[in-house]
């Protein structure tokens, strides 16, 4: 796993996972298509722990294009409380958009991005 500060301390990340445009969430799909629509773009999941050991906190996910050097995010969680009851809910920002030319620099620049909004969410 990958750390925002390499440290011991979290929260820590896997490596951005490939997967499909039809797996990503439909607001940044819907982001997306509003913004010139999919061509070029390519799906990735990161799963966010907040330390080792733990389950995971919520999950990055996040559309890259490279040739365009952008990308669209969006970091969602369970809802609090809700792991044992039967009503199922995942809270998920807003979507953000943001330059990026790798996964990995997609990841990074959408979490610090996301740090430095959490006054405004």
């Amino acid at each position: 796993m990958l750390s925002a500060d390499q440290g011991d301390q979290g929260p820590f990340w896997t490596r951005p996972i490939p997967v499909g445009q039809e797996e990503l969430c439909p607001s940044v799909l819907d982001e997306i298509d509003f913004n010139g629509g999919r061509a070029g773009f390519r799906g990735y999941v990161l799963q966010i722990f907040d330390a080792p050991g733990a389950r995971p906190s919520g999950i990055l996910e996040i559309a890259l294009n490279r040739e365009q050097r952008r990308a669209c995010g969006v970091y969602e969680c369970e809802a609090s409380g809700t792991a044992s009851r039967r009503e199922h809910a995942v809270l998920t920002t807003d979507p953000v958009w943001f330059a990026a030319s790798t996964p990995q620099e997609a990841a990074n620049v959408l979490f610090q991005t996301l740090v430095d909004r959490a006054a405004d969410l």
